[in-house]
């Protein structure tokens, strides 16, 4: 039940939780969110019924504890909301601003501790569930900070949330090597007009595939990262003419940038210049010789070229070098299957299956293997499995489509063969 102090000025209480994002330099903000309960609910209906049910004292205790907290007496606010949830263990409204005050306390460890405690008695709060996570984040906790705020996603965020979580669980995915989710996320905030030093440095980290979290991150490399960044919002954006001479720039001022030429000979790509973009993937290698990345993309625009006999070494140099990448072994199936080496093309696109099973591509071109193959059944079975991928391919979820990553071209299913998967 929600106290009437709650209900005014369109019912947002006056104690304004600060939605901190922690960078090397201490809080930053992002702005602020005076997130109250009835605001999270959204019921008018709700938020104008009678005080909390229960005892005298508990009702008195949660009084005070709504007084204090508009009063912005936090320390009190605290302590009352405290010994409230001990008399009612099950208030859901207490234990929301108890956590969310000691969030904005800065007494995170305590936060999650209680905002579990919330999530357990309503498991379908989603803003509960990114507080949780925000709190888990700030404490350090990072696995269940990137379990909690995939929750809240999944759950639908609350607005008033959304982009804080959003941002957040961007830099999670990034720490995790996983950049194109992450920077698929900050993206998103970009078009949303949420275009903060923090947002840019998250998509400079994750541009150019540094799977550090800010405040990890080498003051010396400040401007490195703040450069990538403003040319991850050109693209954000689709402002191509603006991100061309952004990455000429970056190059000439930091030469030997891993990644750098990877990012631009993606874009480069992506708009059609595969003689450009070529001869950055091509500069790539010599800077992260390590790495496959570059090599699957060059081998991408020379199988792209029907120029089978080189683009085969080049995949094959990108399964030696990340042999757990369904891209790369899906590229030497597919440009064995090219050259007419049915059976050679097989085992290569066996293991992107079991790498990607969710790939549409990598399904359909089994499909055809098996079928020059003469394994009639099995080509029927993955013919089946592509179809049922393919419908369902405009539903799937944020980090299915990157794990799966589209083709470069889309293909008709009766095309000779499906260009392979491209990752940008």
């Amino acid at each position: 039940m929600i106290h009437r102090t709650m209900i005014h000025q369109v019912m947002i209480h006056r104690t304004m939780i600060h939605w901190r994002m922690s960078f090397r330099r201490g809080g930053l903000w992002l702005g602020l969110a005076c997130v109250g309960w009835a605001l999270l609910h959204g019921n008018f209906a709700i938020a104008q019924t009678s005080a909390p049910k229960g005892p005298p004292a508990f009702q008195d205790l949660a009084r005070r504890a709504a007084t204090a907290r508009d009063a912005g007496d936090i320390p009190a606010a605290i302590k009352l909301y405290q010994k409230a949830v001990r008399l009612n263990p099950v208030w859901q409204e207490g234990w929301w601003y108890l956590g969310s005050l000691q969030y904005d306390s800065s007494q995170y460890a305590q936060a999650a501790t209680d905002l579990r405690r919330l999530t357990s008695l309503n498991p379908k709060m989603s803003a509960a569930w990114a507080l949780l996570g925000l709190s888990e984040f700030e404490s350090h906790d990072l696995s269940q900070a990137f379990t909690h705020l995939q929750r809240a996603r999944a759950l639908g965020n609350a607005p008033e949330l959304a982009n804080v979580a959003d941002y957040h669980l961007a830099l999670l995915f990034n720490v995790r090597g996983e950049f194109e989710v992450a920077r698929s996320l900050l993206s998103k905030l970009v078009l949303q007009n949420v275009n903060s030093e923090d947002v840019q440095v998250g998509l400079g980290l994750s541009l150019l595939r540094v799977p550090l979290l800010p405040a990890q991150l080498d003051p010396s490399k400040d401007a490195l990262i703040h450069d990538a960044g403003t040319i991850g919002g050109f693209l954000a954006l689709k402002e191509y003419e603006r991100a061309d001479p952004g990455f000429r720039d970056l190059l000439k001022k930091y030469p030997g940038t891993p990644f750098a030429h990877y990012a631009y000979g993606a874009m480069l790509a992506a708009r059609g210049r595969e003689e450009a973009a070529e001869a950055q993937f091509q500069e790539e290698t010599t800077i992260t010789p390590e790495s496959g990345l570059a090599y699957m993309e060059w081998a991408f625009l020379e199988f792209h070229a029907q120029h089978y006999a080189t683009a085969l070494p080049l995949a094959q140099s990108a399964v030696r070098l990340a042999p757990n990448s369904s891209m790369a072994h899906y590229l030497v199936g597919s440009i064995l299957l090219a050259q007419g080496k049915t059976t050679a093309s097989i085992p290569q696109l066996e293991t992107a299956r079991r790498l990607a099973p969710a790939s549409p591509e990598v399904r359909y071109s089994l499909a055809r293997a098996y079928a020059k193959a003469g394994r009639g059944e099995e080509s029927r079975h993955e013919q089946a499995e592509f179809a049922r991928l393919q419908s369902k391919t405009p539903a799937t979820s944020e980090r299915e489509s990157e794990s799966n990553p589209p083709t470069h071209n889309s293909a008709p299913p009766d095309s000779q063969t499906p260009p392979p998967m491209h990752q940008q």
